[in-house]
């Protein structure tokens, strides 16, 4: 108990472990494309392989579906422990823009999930995020101070959801997935066959 404490603190410490959600605009210019890894979808999930991830770095999420278009930032890192990591995904900001006239209000939302999965792909364990039913749709970028982590000794995935407010319609959804494999999973097998 006294160690995973001590694992919790040096998480906190690190600034890796942040609660709250928070919904205000935000003057940021956007990321050079050449400084973007993006990963797309449109209106379903797309699945991809899982990408082999040292340290932490930030990835751009975005689907489309009609003439919505949902995009994130969000920061992903595994912090060792051991022989297993934590998977640690931080939302740090959206945007969501109408095009071609669409209407609708700021009542979206962007909801995420991360699951932690074994070496056969079984999910072992989930950690959900629902917004609140405000998220604004005005193509502004906009704050979404959100964290989530689970615990794994191979894999995380990360699903980000759009949920768009639609005027006379009912709403409309899409979503971006992404695999990680944690870099320090063989080497902690390795270690654990000696």
């Amino acid at each position: 108990m006294r160690a995973v404490k001590g694992l919790f603190s040096a998480l906190a410490c690190a600034g890796l472990v942040f609660t709250t959600a928070s919904t205000c605009a935000q003057a940021v210019p956007e990321p050079a494309i050449s400084d973007k890894k993006v990963v797309t979808s449109t209106d379903a999930v797309e699945s991809s392989p899982a990408e082999l991830l040292e340290g932490s770095r930030t990835d751009y999420f975005s689907c489309s579906v009609g003439r919505f278009r949902g995009e994130l930032e969000a920061r992903v890192v595994f912090a060792s422990a051991g022989n297993t990591a934590y998977f640690d995904v931080s939302a740090v900001r959206y945007r969501i823009v109408r095009s071609s006239g669409q209407g609708g209000g700021n009542r979206a939302n962007v909801n995420f999930h991360l699951d932690t999965l074994n070496k056969q792909g079984v999910v072992r364990a989930s950690d959900p995020y629902r917004s609140p039913d405000a998220m604004r749709q005005d193509g502004s970028w906009h704050l979404l101070d959100v964290n989530r982590i689970v615990r794994t000794d191979y894999q995380g995935a990360v699903t980000f959801e759009f949920v768009f407010d639609r005027s006379v319609a009912s709403d409309t959804r899409c979503a971006a997935h992404k695999t990680y494999q944690w870099a320090g999973a063989s080497t902690a097998r390795s270690s654990a066959a000696n």
